[in-house]
């Protein structure tokens, strides 16, 4: 009798517990990661090794669903729109967060009301890449927009492209007509087809400037990095730092329980903690920094405050 009692008190308590918000969602069949941009990307990449080994931590597969368009404007838009329940989250970037919403007339979310952060994953690293028939340092590019005004063509596959163009542009005198792009890989077979002639991008670009298909001509960090050592940093050829972080994470729909956002917090920063996922990020040229809800919030509104500004100060127009 008393281990029938305690049989029930067990299963009346598994019951309970399976029933709150921290093992709700494992109630889904799979946890959906929705990325911003489209297959081929950094984006896509890192999404995918973090989902690979976030799988294995939260014991259900996670699915990658690409939407991207709008400057990551429609990911994000899908995720806001989601269930609080941990079934479909964002991977998130401060360009659909910390900038999209500074250059849209009625912005289509806010970002720091309408989601909940999860968990940072890093930062990306940012070139300056140019097309095979452009000079192979800044100054000769500066000297070569300057003397065809409008004539040279620019590519934005995500908002930090169009950001630090602008301010290039500013800097420099420049007027570079804008092309815009559903993501990185498309505008990076323009880029080496000379339809466009200069380009910010993630590293995507880095194995086509070892193979000549492109120029790097200066790198958006504080210091040089081993993946293109010999490329300059921004400050180095006299671009002003923006004082931005471009940064990278996880959010999920605003209201999600306290203990829901524990668990895939824990469980996507330990997947992150992973020797030889941190040393396959490092050759896409993305740095992991991985840090838990409360740390990445307090970065996405600090970030937010620094976006804001700079935007103001560029003059990017509002659309």
């Amino acid at each position: 009798m008393r281990n029938s009692a305690a049989w029930a008190l067990a299963a009346a308590l598994s019951a309970l517990v399976f029933a709150t918000p921290s093992v709700a969602q494992q109630q889904c069949s799979s946890l959906t990661v929705v990325a911003p941009f489209p297959a081929g990307s950094n984006t896509d990449a890192i999404a995918r090794l973090v989902g690979e080994r976030a799988a294995q931590t939260l014991g259900r597969p996670v699915v990658i669903d690409n939407k991207p368009g709008a400057e990551g404007q429609l990911a994000a838009v899908d995720v806001r729109r989601a269930p609080p329940d941990g079934c479909r989250i964002l991977f998130a970037t401060s360009g659909n967060l910390s900038i999209l919403p500074f250059i849209r007339r009625d912005p289509p979310y806010d970002p720091l009301r309408d989601f909940t952060p999860l968990a940072e994953i890093g930062r990306y690293n940012f070139f300056l890449f140019v097309s095979r028939g452009m000079p192979d340092n800044v100054q000769g590019f500066v000297e070569a927009a300057r003397a065809r005004p409008g004539a040279l063509n620019f590519a934005t596959g995500n908002n930090t492209n169009l950001l630090a163009m602008a301010e290039i542009q500013r800097q420099f005198g420049l007027r570079l007509e804008r092309v815009n792009y559903r993501g990185e890989p498309p505008a990076m077979t323009d880029l080496m087809q000379d339809r466009v002639q200069a380009m910010v991008a993630t590293s995507i670009g880095v194995p086509h400037a070892r193979e000549g298909a492109i120029r790097a001509l200066a790198v958006m960090l504080p210091q040089r990095i081993p993946i293109l050592p010999d490329v300059p940093t921004f400050t180095e050829v006299g671009i002003r730092d923006l004082g931005i972080v471009p940064w990278a994470g996880f959010v999920g729909p605003a209201g999600l329980p306290e203990a829901t956002v524990k668990a895939l917090s824990d469980a996507l920063v330990s997947a992150m903690d992973h020797p030889p996922l941190r040393a396959r990020a490092a050759e896409l040229g993305f740095t992991m920094s991985p840090s838990p809800s409360g740390d990445f919030a307090r970065l996405m509104r600090e970030q937010h405050e620094v976006y804001g500004r700079v935007i103001r100060e560029v003059g990017l127009p509002v659309e």
